[in-house]
């Protein structure tokens, strides 16, 4: 009798065992898909940053009312679409002003190849943006334009430790 129920309790305890996982977390300091770090440039004197006012970003792929809103601002960060080789952007400065002709928007589109890394078991994949490249959707009236300029700096986006893209207005 005491062996049968030894050998219970040694089952019991092997199925209750077998049923633990173990807590996989993945870590914030973790580096997982980078962000499209872009940084602005005076047009007429290339070395200065310049902060632009009042700039709000929609996608330009979709007809949703997502966006992301900047003020006064020399460097800002972007998601990049994870599963598609590019992603569009309408890019608006003076977004919020009363006078309808200071509002100016205009479209880039960032063409890129994408690579699958294995992190670890807990965080899983993160991609990495491979030849990225700028295509800048261009107005009929060129003085329209507020974007003057774009100048990769970065053609592999592996990680946001520097500034991938340079905008120049």
């Amino acid at each position: 009798m005491k062996q049968r129920l030894l050998f219970i309790l040694s089952m019991l305890a092997a199925i209750g065992l077998s049923s633990c996982e173990r807590d996989d977390i993945c870590p914030e300091n973790t580096p997982t898909t980078p962000r499209l770090i872009i940084q602005f440039f005076d047009i007429n004197n290339p070395e200065i940053q310049k902060n632009i006012n009042e700039l709000v970003i929609q996608s330009a792929d979709t007809n949703n009312e997502n966006f992301i809103e900047y003020d006064n601002v020399s460097e800002i960060i972007l998601p990049l679409k994870t599963s598609q080789n590019s992603t569009r952007f309408l890019l608006t400065i003076n977004a919020d002003s009363e006078n309808e002709s200071e509002i100016n928007t205009d479209e880039l589109i960032f063409n890129y190849a994408r690579r699958n890394v294995y992190i670890n078991r807990a965080c899983g994949y993160k991609v990495e943006f491979l030849d990225f490249q700028v295509t800048q959707i261009e107005e009929s009236n060129e003085a329209l334009e507020w974007i003057k300029a774009t100048a990769v700096q970065q053609p592999n986006i592996d990680n946001e430790n520097e500034t991938h893209l340079f905008i120049y207005h």
